[in-house]
């Protein structure tokens, strides 16, 4: 192998082990405030099957002697990729309930004032029924 060719698989075998720790730091998200690394280490082990606690470690710390295969970094992508999905669907929530606040609040300005008890019905039926404000609020 050249000089130069070696060169460069060290640079891209650097830059594997920097997205993959980073990686992983997304899958461990936020630490706590009463939590120790070692405990935040052993959770991301949790999730992150078939990697030994060593490896986590020695990721996590990018240690140069470390050789992260492509698989591996899809493996760990595919798992923030899922930790994001729920958040998404909570802002499209989110947004979707704007909207409709939005439109109850048009509705209910441009309706006559005989027509505004059946515009908030449903919000009142739902209350009645035991829903949680925040669902619909």
């Amino acid at each position: 192998m050249s000089e130069k060719s070696e060169k460069s698989s060290e640079a891209m075998g650097e830059l594997l082990l920097a997205e993959a720790s980073d990686l992983l730091r997304q899958v461990a998200g936020d630490r706590r405030a009463d939590e120790s690394m070692k405990a935040v280490l052993r959770r991301v082990g949790r999730d992150v099957k078939d990697w030994t606690a060593s490896r986590i470690k020695d990721v996590w710390y990018r240690d140069p002697r470390v050789r992260i295969r492509a698989n591996e970094v899809e493996y760990l992508r595919a798992l923030v990729s899922e930790r994001q999905e729920p958040k998404a669907e909570v802002d499209e929530l989110v947004t979707l309930r704007t909207r409709i606040d939005r439109l109850e609040s048009l509705l209910a300005a441009t309706a006559p004032a005989n027509a505004r008890p059946r515009v908030s019905a449903p919000r009142q039926q739902f209350r009645a029924m035991g829903g949680e404000p925040g669902l619909v609020d």
